[in-house]
């Protein structure tokens, strides 16, 4: 009888284990969530270059806010046709987040970002330079889904590097 009753409370235990997450109650927050998306994202989309993934990362009605000259790109096949474009003018776009903060539905970061412009840039030809540019967003995620992009790019540099614009001494 005894034996029973162990053998009993040992499947117990090992049940109680495995149902519990072996011992672990931690929950993934809504924030971790969230800047876990971010980080796809960022490795998927940008350095990937993964346009598949954009039905999946983003919703339909993505609203894009380029905050240096005020410009919006509604709508996710925009983005995609700017993606894809921004792609064909450095193909080997790599970006690196050095920081990131998220709060509810927020999430900021601050990251570099490297590339050669092999393609028409801006009605530019290529140039065959490197760039490396820092930048921060912000994305507004609901559902799962990233919604709105707030982005500072450093334009001035960018513009530099590619020889559009003088360097300054």
């Amino acid at each position: 009888m005894i034996a029973k009753i162990q053998s009993s409370l040992g499947l117990l235990f090992i049940v109680s284990i495995v149902v519990s997450g072996c011992g672990s109650t931690q929950k993934i927050t809504l924030e971790e969530r969230n800047k876990e998306l971010v980080h796809r994202m960022n490795d998927e989309v940008w350095n990937k270059g993964n346009l598949e993934m954009l039905d999946e990362l983003f919703s339909e009605d993505f609203v894009r806010h380029f905050l240096p000259n005020g410009s919006v790109t509604r709508g996710l096949d925009k983005f995609r046709d700017h993606v894809s474009n921004h792609r064909k003018a450095f193909p080997n776009w790599a970006e690196e987040i050095k920081l990131m903060v998220a709060e509810g539905h927020l999430v900021a970061t601050q990251f570099t970002s490297t590339g050669t412009n092999d393609g028409s840039f801006l009605g530019n030809p290529p140039t065959g330079k490197q760039i490396h540019i820092n930048e921060m967003s912000v994305y507004r995620i609901v559902d799962g889904k990233i919604v709105e992009q707030w982005l500072i790019p450093d334009l001035l540099s960018l513009n530099r590097q590619l020889g559009f614009i003088a360097q300054s001494n």
